[in-house]
């Protein structure tokens, strides 16, 4: 996420304040076991739990459909790496996986629900996943859905400091509250949990921060509108 850091003397609301990964971590924790296995998805160069923070004993693999950003990340990263698209079926990742997390991927999967059903395959019966995307009614997801690719990428870089090539195309399929509820219907359990957090993204017009909080403050009344959605999902 950029910086939500407070401009010319706008006090963001008190959600800002709490670390943004702290709900996701949360839900984690309890499912990182000694000698478990975990299957990241999309994490590429950065995975979603650094070697630090594992248990003994943890297995922990990649999925990403990009062999090189995978080949980018430290070494002892990963213990084995798949490369696929996570909308294909990998028959020999079925009922392996004690835990399978994503942090700000699912937004750029097609189809989202063949993807989803892929991963719950993945997991042995009573496994978890935990994935957190951006939301497609979003008003940065508007704007990356109208705008071309190439433009996404230039003003993330020239106006958020973004690394031009951690910027891939998002499609929003299926990422909103009411979808996402619906592709999860063949898990076990499933909880959808409406985020709203993205006055980062205009922090470098202060008086366009200030409208855009405005509107995030109503727009917490409708849970399609979010800016992000926190899953966790039980086989």
């Amino acid at each position: 996420m950029p910086s939500t850091a407070p401009t010319q003397g706008q006090r963001l609301p008190p959600r800002y304040a709490t670390p943004w990964r702290d709900a996701f971590d949360e839900r984690i924790r309890p499912a990182l076991l000694p000698d478990g296995r975990v299957l990241d998805v999309g994490a590429g160069r950065r995975t979603t739990i650094p070697p630090t923070s594992r248990p003994p004993g943890l297995i922990y693999e990649g999925l990403d459909l990009s062999r090189a950003e995978l080949e980018r990340a430290p070494v002892g990263s990963y213990d084995s790496i798949h490369v696929a698209d996570v909308a294909h079926r990998l028959p020999a990742l079925e009922c392996q996986f004690d835990l399978i997390v994503s942090w700000q991927v699912l937004e750029h999967v097609k189809p989202l629900e063949v993807a989803l059903e892929n991963l719950r395959s993945y997991l042995k019966p009573g496994g978890q996943l935990v994935a957190q995307l951006s939301g497609r009614f979003s008003a940065f997801g508007i704007i990356n859905l109208a705008v071309p690719a190439w433009l996404a990428r230039w003003s993330m870089g020239r106006l958020l400091g973004r690394d031009p090539g951690t910027v891939f195309p998002a499609y929003y399929d299926r990422c909103w509250s009411g979808a996402l509820k619906r592709a999860l219907e063949t898990w076990s359990t499933y909880e959808v949990v409406p985020r709203y957090r993205a006055a980062g993204y205009f922090s470098f017009a202060p008086l366009i921060e200030r409208a855009y909080i405005r509107y995030e403050q109503w727009s917490r009344r409708h849970d399609n509108l979010a800016t992000h959605y926190l899953i966790r999902a039980v086989r």
